[in-house]
């Protein structure tokens, strides 16, 4: 039976969502190609219809968790420029966020890893680590645009660190301490 191409791409589009999810829950050694093509509703043998190898999907699938994430942040367009980096680190540094990395940001969930794969998955995310930049830039505190930029890598640094940091922590009033103080230090420095 042949597939309509709509139906090859939704199901790639499936594949990487699934792989995204996994590789912010387990991490990049976590999830091999059997377990996402099993939580993808797939069998093994249908990988390499869709993709050439493991570091294909990874380097998608962490595009579409920078996506994903992004997608959160968007919303906040309403909120007046001035006012939208304090609900950032509002939202970033949450229990919501902290708990939940397979939906959270891969910066905070994967850096280090990443930061040991191969160039080529290095170089998209570096790719989309510039292009947030360049999206958050804009409502960062600062009267200028490299102030805001400096201000950007100061917060951004330390909002991931803290949920890093928070995640490893086992007991939650623990967590939130690393959280709440953070976010504290963040809104009232700036």
């Amino acid at each position: 039976m042949r597939y309509e191409r709509e139906h090859k791409t939704q199901t790639r589009d499936r594949i990487v969502r699934n792989t995204a999810r996994k590789l912010r829950a387990e991490g990049l050694k976590g999830p091999g190609v059997a377990s996402v093509m099993k939580a993808s509703g797939l069998t093994v043998g249908g990988f390499y219809k869709h993709f050439r190898s493991k570091h294909e999907l990874f380097a998608e699938a962490i595009a579409q968790a920078f996506s994903d994430s992004e997608k959160v942040y968007s919303s906040l367009q309403d909120v007046p420029r001035e006012d939208r980096w304090k609900e950032v680190v509002r939202r970033y540094l949450s229990t919501e966020h902290c708990d939940h990395p397979d939906t959270g940001c891969p910066v905070a969930a994967l850096a280090p890893e990443i930061a040991r794969a191969k160039l080529t998955v290095r170089k998209q995310i570096s790719s989309l680590m510039k292009e947030r930049v360049e999206r958050w830039v804009e409502f960062m505190p600062g009267a200028t645009a490299p102030e805001r930029e400096r201000n950007f890598f100061v917060i951004f640094s330390a909002m991931a660190g803290a949920v890093s940091i928070a995640r490893l922590l086992t007991e939650p009033a623990e967590r939130e301490k690393v959280l709440v103080s953070v976010r504290d230090h963040l809104l009232h420095s700036f």
